[in-house]
């Protein structure tokens, strides 16, 4: 039976990387590490989060928030409406959302919560079967930043395949 899911789970990447254009995969790449850095400065192993749903076919790119908040941007909703073409039919998807240093622990890891929860229910009104995500928090647990522009890079969420 897993044998027949990943072989289905194989044929929709297959399917999709048509519609999400082979060569934007190295594009929004680019476009990430360029808003980012080109080093993995969230403390994470590199094949997990944003990075694990692109090495799938289609490019799954991480949502970034203002400074307390939670609220989906027109940036994010952007990035979000191209993420729903390749998250469609998934089999699984874990949203984490993160927040950068400041602020009590609590407070943060309730942040990230809202972070991931409103990034969910926007895919889930553009499409994405809602039982196929869960989300979580990390809050400041891989903040790195050390002033505005690094902490803006860890006011996010980012999208790991199960």
């Amino acid at each position: 039976m897993n044998t027949l899911r990943t072989v289905s789970t194989l044929a929709l990447c297959a399917s999709l990387l048509g519609a999400c254009g082979g060569n934007q995969n190295a594009e929004a790449a680019d476009a990430r590490d360029a808003r980012t850095g080109s080093d993995d400065r969230s403390g994470r192993a590199s094949t997990s989060g944003s990075e694990a749903l692109s090495n799938q076919g289609c490019s799954v790119e991480s949502v970034y928030f203002a400074y307390d908040s939670a609220e989906i941007d027109d940036r994010s909703r952007s990035t979000l409406d191209r993420n729903a073409t390749c998250m469609r039919g998934r089999a699984s998807t874990r949203i984490t959302g993160s927040t950068d240093p400041r602020g009590t622990e609590e407070y943060n890891l309730a942040l990230g919560d809202r972070r991931a929860r409103s990034t969910a229910r926007y895919l889930t009104m553009l499409g994405v079967e809602e039982a196929a995500m869960s989300v979580g928090s990390v809050g400041e647990e891989y903040a790195t930043g050390e002033d505005e522009a690094a902490w803006a890079r860890d006011r996010r969420a980012d999208f790991e395949a199960r």
